[in-house]
């Protein structure tokens, strides 16, 4: 509603706000006497018979705080030089140059005597009082200092405000950009909002704009829900400090080989983001509870909430990018399943390929940046420079492009420039990157030791999640004990009730009463073999041994035997070696 009541606005001949194009600013005056300065004072409404109680409110629910504000960045007149055969022409007239901070021009201008209402839009005025943080547009990046004309309450005074800077001249050629600033609350949702409209005038001429609308919520605690969520931000805080903790002690562990674990890395980073998310939001809450109240006493000055906003966007950046990585986290924990197992496991395994790939797309999407910018970039506007022709690139990548465009500059150069690259892209680089991803992933699938990961449905195995004791490894100590391979899947089909090739408590429990009753018989070689006995939970590692001298001496016939083998075949090697030498 906001970008409708200030952007799209429609002057009596039809134009917005977008619609700016003259660098001399006439259709900038006409945009802002006319439906920018009918919204803020609701004109419309008072031509109903509304009270004027109603004005400062932006759809009779957007409440304006304090009043409106205009901002103009100049550059210093002969900012540039002329080239000498202009200079020997005699040629008079003053040269601008593009904004930068040290080309800002902070020296007063105009005839003030002149000025009744805006004496002081033409003298520059400090960032120090200003206080406004710099800002990027689309030419360039801007001061927070600059020559400030604010609107007052009444209709009738602002708009003797505006037609005066449009009757002097306050645009001028040394105008680089104006900014419209406005802010305004909304009780019924509890948002603060800030409007920025912004024309900026290249020194190539023209305008060009663009437009800001952030809106936040500074006052936080107020509804049931609001307080839900200060009580699970306290829990986030509890379990920040023990993973910090939890990581503390792991680091004083394992020392440097923590840094070599990816998921460790993850886990650090996602820690010290979310200590920013922290201190972001105890920031802010002090912030706004010193400054808020005195920003909304303000009623005859613009209420600057720039360093409210910013601390607010910034603790949501932050929030949203521990939120981002915390998602990665689940990769590490899909690990359970045997079909994600076999995805993460391709992935890291073509790591290496994968970078090998992006270099050579980088070469060439490089190349073909550094040549577009140079074939187009004079004609069309998204090639005017290297930053704008890698978003091109990009574009056209997803199929948006403008073949008309480029062949008028260049009946052959531009289909060529864009077929080739479509070629190189499409059929060559996204054809390599799929062939590494496929080969990898036939690789893995194939691999005999994760043969028993391949399943055929989805399925969630969480009893691997279980911490289990040390003496669960009953498969370990029955191969000590005596028992093959073959045995001791025998005695798992036997006791593996639930079938998923795993004795659980009670399936053990019952493997030991078998063993001791000497119910469990596999065949008679192993009759008299000792086994391994899981006792009680109080004492895990004890075993109970049975006929340990049959073992002992099977060991010791089973070793002689084999060494016994050996010595024959040295034997028999060596008499074939001198037969050979006779």
């Amino acid at each position: 509603m906001l970008r409708e009541a200030f952007v799209t606005s429609k002057t009596n001949d039809g134009n917005t706000f977008n619609d700016i194009a003259q660098s001399n600013g006439e259709d900038f005056w006409k945009i802002l006497q006319g439906p920018i300065y009918s919204r803020l004072y609701n004109i419309d409404n008072t031509e109903l018979n509304i009270s004027k109680i109603d004005y400062g409110y932006i759809y009779n629910e957007n409440k304006i705080l304090g009043v409106a504000r205009l901002r103009q960045v100049r550059v210093k007149p002969n900012s540039c030089k002329l080239h000498k055969e202009f200079a020997k022409r005699n040629f008079t007239q003053k040269c601008y140059a593009e904004y930068t901070i040290d080309k800002e021009d902070q020296d007063s201008f105009g005839n003030n005597s002149l000025n009744i209402f805006t004496s002081d839009a033409w003298n520059y005025t400090s960032v120090n009082q200003t206080k406004t943080s710099v800002y990027t547009g689309v030419v360039s990046e801007y001061g927070g200092g600059g020559y400030v004309q604010l609107f007052t309450r009444n209709a009738n005074t602002t708009m003797e405000i505006l037609r005066e800077l449009e009757r002097n001249s306050w645009i001028n050629r040394g105008t680089r950009a104006i900014f419209f600033d406005v802010i305004v609350y909304n009780p019924n949702i509890n948002l603060f909002c800030h409007i920025r409209l912004l024309a900026e005038y290249p020194s190539s001429g023209g305008a060009i704009t663009s437009t800001s609308i952030r809106a936040v919520k500074l006052i936080r605690y107020i509804s049931s829900i609001d307080y839900l969520t200060f009580v699970c931000e306290i829990i986030f805080t509890l379990i920040v400090i023990l993973q910090i903790i939890e990581c503390v002690i792991e680091i004083f562990d394992k020392k440097y080989l923590f840094l070599f674990n990816l998921w460790n890395l993850i886990n650090l980073i996602t820690i010290i983001l979310s200590f920013i998310c922290i201190l972001y939001e105890i920031l802010n809450h002090f912030s706004t509870t010193k400054h808020l109240s005195e920003l909304l006493k303000i009623e005859n000055n613009y209420p600057n909430f720039d360093e409210l906003f910013n601390l607010k966007i910034n603790s949501d950046f932050y929030l949203g990018l521990t939120l981002a990585i915390t998602w990665v986290k689940i990769f590490k924990y899909l690990n359970i399943n045997k079909t994600m197992l076999l995805l993460n496991k391709t992935i890291s395994s073509c790591l290496n390929e994968i970078f090998a790939f992006t270099s050579i797309f980088l070469i060439i999407f490089l190349a073909y940046t550094q040549l577009g910018w140079i074939l187009f970039g004079r004609y069309l506007t998204e090639w005017r420079s290297f930053r704008t022709s890698i978003f091109a690139l990009f574009r056209m990548i997803l199929g948006d492009f403008n073949l008309y465009a480029m062949r008028n500059v260049g009946q052959i150069i531009g289909p060529l420039f864009l077929f080739s690259y479509i070629y190189f892209v499409y059929f060559v680089l996204l054809n390599m990157f799929l062939a590494i991803i496929n080969e990898t992933y036939s690789r893995i699938e194939s691999d005999t030791t994760l043969k028993t990961y391949k399943i055929t449905k989805f399925s969630m195995n969480f009893y691997q999640l279980i911490l289990r004791k040390k003496s669960i490894d009953y498969e370990t100590n029955l191969k000590t004990r005596g028992y093959t391979d073959d045995d001791i899947k025998k005695i798992i089909n036997k006791y593996d009730k639930n079938k998923d090739g795993n004795l659980d408590e009670e399936e053990q429990k019952i493997m030991k009463h078998d063993l001791e009753t000497g119910q469990l018989k596999l065949n008679q070689n192993y009759e008299q073999q000792s086994t391994r006995l899981l006792l009680d939970d109080d004492d895990d590692d004890e075993l109970i041994k049975l006929d340990m001298s049959s073992i002992v001496a099977s060991n010791f016939c089973e070793n002689n035997l084999i060494e016994l083998r050996l010595d024959q075949d040295m034997e028999y090697d060596n008499d074939i070696a001198n037969e050979i030498k006779n």
